[in-house]
């Protein structure tokens, strides 16, 4: 009895250990998740429709333009690839929801910078789980988070160039004596 015991103990163990959570996505700071973006909006989510997209997405999101931050703004419409496959990921989109959102480019679509941290549902005029200085989720306005958005582009755009001081001038070569 006691042999089949040591024999069950290690496997159990074993399968415990296998059924812990991996480490999941490293929540960025708002400034890096900026960098990252090529696309920054206000959105309606208009349709959402399942997808196959190479085995890495399952979801393809049609999503309308309400107000644009940052990137292109001649196109009303993005077609977003979300619920990766990616382990811990939780990308996705349900149809009449208003977002803030932060794309990049896949392929010749897009996809949500940093999965689920990178869309943040607006609930009246209130950013739901907006990010902090620290990276701790707070609501917020939406009027605040776009000044704070903009802030970040223009920081990003315009970075102060270090003060260096003129170069001196020659000194004069002295008289060649006579």
């Amino acid at each position: 009895m006691n042999k089949l015991a040591l024999i069950i103990a290690p496997l159990l163990l074993f399968t415990f250990g296998m059924a812990q959570s991996r480490t999941c996505l490293r929540v960025m700071p708002v400034d890096e998740m900026i960098r990252g973006s090529i696309w920054i909006g206000r959105v309606k989510v208009r349709k959402v429709n399942k997808a196959n997209y190479r085995g890495s997405f399952g979801q393809l999101a049609i999503l309308e333009v309400t107000e644009t931050i940052d990137g292109d703004s001649s196109v009303q419409e993005r077609h977003v690839l979300a619920k990766s496959n990616v382990p811990c990921a939780a990308d996705m989109y349900e149809a009449k929801q208003e977002m803030l959102v932060f794309l990049r480019p896949e392929d010749s679509l897009f996809r949500t910078m940093n999965f689920q941290y990178g869309e943040f549902q607006i609930i009246g005029d209130l950013v739901k789980g907006w990010r902090d200085k620290n990276n701790n989720s707070v609501d917020k306005p939406y009027a605040e988070v776009r000044k704070e958005i903009e802030e970040y582009l223009k920081a990003l755009r315009n970075p102060q160039l270090p003060i260096v001081p003129p170069p001196l001038p020659p000194k004069p070569k002295p008289a060649p004596p006579f």
